[in-house]
């Protein structure tokens, strides 16, 4: 197995192994958080290994490069697209119930997993950083907490992109397996030393043009890795 799909699978594989624990994105706007998780995602496709795990990406930006998946707008029409196609793309129709939205969109996820005990499912929640909790002292809804803590069991998981690692309830510290991180704010080096354990001081000026690091809290070490093709 080469390094990429090594790290497809850590980053996406809900095996029910440490690794399945949910993950996060930490990046600024513009840092290509959403074209390196698309190109990830496509090569979990071509693994193997995926073949009855389901994605689900909901953008409140609408913004996908998943071309072969025609955007849906109901939480309804997600869950009846996620027993059947291997990647859905959920647009929220009205930004102010994207909370709502994504916590539905959660519980339904459990439900089909019942009903579907073959499947998996991975849930990637674009700018997380708007849902109700998330920054390092707030408390995110029953239904995230449910999927962070929870979700490793049910083969479930959770993958939250958001624009800082302070964005990152404190809940998290501990529930997830590790965090993608790509051209951060030099404010996050603090957060990442004291919660994380981590030190990014001297990655910085590293991460830039679609470069990124791998920051794994299982193993309590950071992997970097050349940057993903410009090209999808």
């Amino acid at each position: 197995m080469d390094k990429e799909q090594l790290s497809i699978r850590r980053m996406f594989l809900p095996d029910k192994s440490a690794n399945s624990l949910s993950i996060a994105y930490a990046a600024r706007s513009g840092s290509g958080k959403t074209h390196h998780l698309t190109y990830m995602v496509k090569g979990a496709k071509r693994d193997a290994a995926f073949k009855e795990t389901r994605f689900l990406y909901a953008s409140i930006k609408q913004e996908s490069y998943f071309a072969d998946a025609e955007p849906v707008e109901s939480v309804a029409e997600a869950l009846k697209s996620m027993t059947k196609e291997r990647v859905t793309v959920f647009y929220p129709t009205e930004p102010q119930f994207y909370q709502t939205d994504n916590d539905e969109l959660i519980e339904g996820t459990f439900t089909l997993k019942e009903n579907n005990p073959e499947s998996s499912f991975v849930l990637i929640i674009d700018d997380a950083n708007i849902l109700r909790g998330f920054d390092s002292r707030g408390q995110p809804s029953q239904a995230v907490r449910k999927l962070v803590v929870a979700g490793r069991s049910f083969q479930i998981k959770g993958c939250f992109v958001c624009h800082r690692l302070a964005n990152l309830p404190r809940l998290m510290n501990g529930n997830l397996s590790g965090v993608v991180v790509m051209n951060i704010s030099p404010m996050d080096t603090d957060y990442g030393r004291k919660v994380l354990g981590v030190d990014l001081e001297n990655e910085l000026d590293s991460l830039f043009d679609y470069r990124w690091l791998w920051l794994d809290l299982i193993q309590e070490q950071i992997v970097h890795y050349n940057p993903v093709p410009k090209e999808l």
